[in-house]
């Protein structure tokens, strides 16, 4: 006794949404749909070669809305550009909270609440107002203001 059809087409179907669960890059979902729709059309008692035709036609169409319509949707609200502590801090003003040395390189500054390693062109004392001028490494590079 063969298999009934619609069991192949659930488990191709389990299969290619279990690949694309692991995955989650758009890699077999259109598989997954293909499949799904044979395995109604043979519930529905249409011929086995109608089934794999369709299987074949609905994946080729999944394929071509996914990467037309519906990657460039995932890609644009993955592209967004979250700012790091160290765009936050350029431009800010902040506070020497440890005198920066220009020939030790040592220093500290406290901006937006939180404590950097700084340095500077000059010596800067402490309780000094400055402004973060860039980034270099771990350091805020900064200027007395």
């Amino acid at each position: 006794m063969s298999m009934p059809m619609w069991i192949l087409w659930l488990i191709l179907l389990v299969v290619f949404a279990a690949i694309e669960g692991a995955t989650l890059g758009l890699t077999t979902v259109w598989f997954a749909v293909g499949a799904g729709v044979a395995m109604v059309m043979d519930l529905c008692g249409a011929p086995v070669l109608a089934q794999i035709i369709t299987m074949l036609i609905v994946s080729v169409i999944s394929f071509i809305i996914c990467f037309i319509w519906i990657r460039p949707i995932i890609d644009r609200k993955g592209r967004g550009n979250v700012p790091t502590n160290a765009d936050r801090v350029i431009g800010q003003e902040g506070i020497v909270i440890k005198d920066i040395d220009v020939i030790d390189g040592k220093g500290q500054v406290k901006v937006m609440g939180q404590v950097w390693s700084a340095k500077s062109d000059n010596n800067i004392a402490e309780g000094t107002k400055v402004k973060v001028l860039s980034m270099e490494g771990v350091k805020l590079v900064v200027k007395a203001i």
